[in-house]
């Protein structure tokens, strides 16, 4: 007997009919709507850098952790109950996973220093001025010193399998599953004090600066941290930022709204083109993050971390970390620590000058 025969079966069958096929229309129409109204995912699908054929694919990699970072620049997971995490009381850096990850790096050496550089996959020759200048490993004659660059996902005409093979050539780089904007600065800054506190925690010192700061890791390591005890802790220092208000200036670089931090001053905190802290400090910002409202300006975010551990900054002449760009003389340069605005070739010139006439002045 035919299931639709009959007037009214007939009339029962075309409604189940028409309900089956709007309903798989509607699922489409959703699934189609949902993936391609994601900014993020469609920029993914846009790369003719993505090469889904390699074995390390980042896109791949990407999208297992999609949910993380879909359709947000500033870092923040997918809302809930139309709740943004920042107005949440926790930061959402321990949602994001390592894409690159140097894990082996500290199992058979203690490190004095730790470098961490912010960067973005297109500034190759920043990176590699670095490593053949002051970032060098071998920078200061027989004091172990470990340099990793800190990236997050740039999805705009940078080739993946390029950095990969970076990666692989160097062991200097680690990389996570954000967007690597101005917003997440906080995120990469993040990722690296994780690194050091889950894979180098024995390091003495750790120092986080930027690709276009140049830093005298001599001047740093002799007349700075050497002087320091062995069992030094609690130690942070660079260039002091005190008594600091928030700009409400849209047009500011360093503008933030009073939603995302409604507070009338800053706790203090140091410049995030260079600062010191001992390896210990690591895991303790880490651990205030959890619990510390996310803001997009990183070196005021470690400020708050601070505070809230109780950590009390060290004041250094403000001559040693400079926010600006120091005219170059080496016997200038023998006397600071950082110096910023710094472009590739220059890096590279004054580390050379430097090693020339270091005992010329």
């Amino acid at each position: 007997m035919s299931y639709c025969s009959g007037f009214f079966s007939s009339m029962e069958c075309t409604k189940k009919s028409l309900f089956l096929v709007f309903t798989i229309s509607f699922t489409a129409i959703y699934l189609i709507s949902y993936f391609y109204t994601s900014d993020y995912l469609a920029a993914l699908l846009k790369s003719d850098d993505l090469h889904m054929g390699s074995e390390k694919s980042l896109l791949k990699k990407t999208l297992t952790n999609f949910k993380q970072v879909s359709g947000k620049e500033n870092g923040e997971a997918p809302p809930e109950n139309g709740k943004s995490v920042n107005e949440a009381t926790h930061t959402p850096a321990q949602s994001f996973t390592f894409l690159i990850n140097e894990e082996e790096k500290c199992r058979d050496r203690t490190p004095f220093l730790v470098l961490l550089i912010s960067t973005t996959a297109a500034e190759l020759q920043r990176r590699d001025a670095i490593r053949r200048s002051w970032g060098s490993e071998a920078a200061v004659p027989g004091v172990d010193i470990l340099r990793l660059f800190m990236l997050g996902i740039n999805t705009r005409g940078i080739n993946e399998d390029v950095l990969l093979r970076e990666s692989e050539q160097y062991h200097d780089i680690i990389q996570q599953d954000f967007l690597d904007t101005y917003n997440n600065l906080t995120l990469k800054t993040l990722m690296g004090m994780r690194w050091v506190a889950s894979y180098c925690s024995g390091t003495r010192f750790a120092m986080k600066t930027d690709s276009d700061v140049f830093v005298n890791t001599m001047h740093l390591v002799e007349k700075l941290l050497r002087p320091l005890p062995p069992s030094t802790q609690n130690y942070f220092t660079g260039h002091l930022m005190k008594g600091h208000t928030p700009i409400r200036n849209k047009a500011s670089k360093w503008y933030i709204s009073e939603e995302e931090f409604p507070g009338n001053r800053y706790h203090t905190f140091c410049s995030g083109t260079g600062y010191v802290f001992s390896g210990d400090l690591a895991a303790k910002i880490v651990n205030a993050s959890l619990t510390i409202k996310y803001i997009h300006l990183e070196d005021v975010y470690v400020g708050f971390c601070l505070n809230a551990k109780g950590v009390e900054i060290v004041p250094v002449p403000y001559s040693l970390f400079n926010l600006h760009k120091v005219p170059f003389s080496p016997c200038t340069y023998n006397k600071i620590i950082t110096s910023h605005h710094i472009q590739p070739h220059e890096h590279i010139h004054y580390w050379e000058t430097l090693q020339e006439k270091k005992h010329t002045c």
